[in-house]
């Protein structure tokens, strides 16, 4: 669809007179177009642009699931005009693959619950193992291969914030149902048979009503490494007052707590005195801003994949033609996770979450397809080069991931 511009006699930008069949000035070059449009122009011009585009995009993704590879063949041989330029492609493509993540992200955290077994109160401050409640009780077993499980029934430990609040947990423990006590033994990795029940709920009574290691029990919480506090007050004054920390102040604590003063110690100190773990909001900003960071990470994941090419699938000579089918094939699977984001978020989560498998096993497909197509290559020299190229794919991918992550938490 042609665009029909108000023209003007002079050029706006250099004064140079104009031609009613001049589109461009001769002298500038600025587009002869008036800068007094009328509203209906405006609306005009949008859809002819949306249309355009509209027209493009659906030229790329025809292209794209039934020729693979055929649209980087196309723009390395000049063939460009039919399709969605590959940074605009990729551009359009991850914005709405980044979006339908971050919803779905949300839509998780909101629905998330609480899955201790132990109530727990805003903070999880200590924890103390069944052996220790038992006081260190010599309970004998038969010596058989359930000896070591009740060693391991032994050693369950429990979180609490304060001495009350766990007597009265395993109060209600001692009484609790069946499906209570196999959850513990999941969490220990224990079979739930009628026998480690029967054991669990035996050790669980024999616990005393007046117990010295729970009175005896200070109060900790370990923030990170080398850095805890002793005292409820200590940690609720430092919660308070680490939003008003000079990088001094957090040095200073740092040091007083025997732990090196370095970059990375002082955002995670940062951070974690920030952030309430429990705050649906705050773990929502912590994502949002992770996923953020592993998005631009992608724009060194696909030159680095490209010199990937390079080096295996040498047959083409030029860098940027490798980084042109990098950029392509990055975009193919953002977009086939896209569509299985989107069952999850708008139809049905479980749907969705059964077709993951299938959306990785037709990636991996369409790659292998693209790279023999691309290429021009036998299928057994694809393959082969493909498996050469996925464990250095596989590093790099999972350590952009990895400070993607830590980037966009700590930074």
């Amino acid at each position: 669809m042609s665009k029909h511009h108000i023209k003007s006699d002079t050029c706006l930008n250099c004064n140079t007179s104009l031609r009613p069949e001049d589109n461009y000035c001769p002298n500038c070059g600025q587009e002869n177009k008036n800068h007094k449009i009328p509203v209906s122009h405006i609306i005009l011009e949008t859809f002819e642009d949306f249309f355009h585009f509209d027209t493009k995009l659906w030229n790329t993704l025809k292209t794209t699931f039934t020729r693979p590879g055929k649209i980087t063949i196309d723009y390395l041989e000049g063939k460009r005009a039919r399709y969605v330029p590959p940074v605009k492609f990729y551009i359009f493509i991850s914005f709405i693959f980044f979006l339908l993540l971050g919803k779905l992200s949300d839509r998780t955290i909101d629905g998330g619950k609480n899955k201790h077994l132990i109530k727990q109160g805003d903070d999880k401050a200590m924890s103390i193992s069944l052996n220790e409640l038992l006081e260190n009780k010599r309970i004998y077993h038969r010596k058989d291969s359930g000896d070591v499980r009740m060693m391991e029934l032994r050693m369950m430990e429990f979180d609490y914030t304060s001495k009350d609040s766990l007597r009265e947990d395993l109060k209600r423990l001692k009484s609790a149902p069946d499906s209570i006590i196999d959850k513990l033994l999941l969490k220990e990795e224990i079979d739930t048979t009628a026998y480690y029940r029967e054991n669990l709920r035996n050790l669980l009574a024999l616990i005393p009503e007046h117990n010295q290691a729970l009175d005896s029990a200070r109060f900790r919480i370990n923030l990170f490494n080398k850095v805890e506090f002793t005292s409820q007050e200590e940690y609720d004054k430092f919660k308070e007052q680490i939003h008003n920390y000079s990088t001094e102040q957090i040095d200073s604590l740092l040091i007083s707590k025997g732990e090196k003063v370095t970059w990375f110690n002082r955002q995670m100190l940062k951070k974690l005195g920030k952030y309430d773990w429990k705050d649906k909001d705050d773990i929502k900003e912590i994502t949002h801003a992770i996923l953020k960071s592993i998005s631009l990470t992608m724009f060194v994941m696909m030159p680095l994949t490209a010199i990937l090419l390079l080096l295996i699938f040498y047959r083409r000579k030029y860098y940027y033609e490798h980084l042109i089918f990098s950029i392509h094939i990055h975009t193919i699977f953002f977009l086939i996770l896209s569509f299985v984001l989107a069952v999850q978020v708008f139809i049905s989560d479980t749907v969705g979450g059964e077709l993951w498998f299938w959306a990785f096993l037709l990636c991996l497909i369409y790659l292998i397809s693209s790279l023999k197509h691309n290429y021009n290559q036998t299928w057994g020299k694809t393959i082969a080069k493909f498996l050469l190229m996925s464990i250095p794919y596989l590093i790099i991918s999972l350590s952009l991931t990895l400070f993607a992550v830590l980037y966009g938490f700590l930074a």
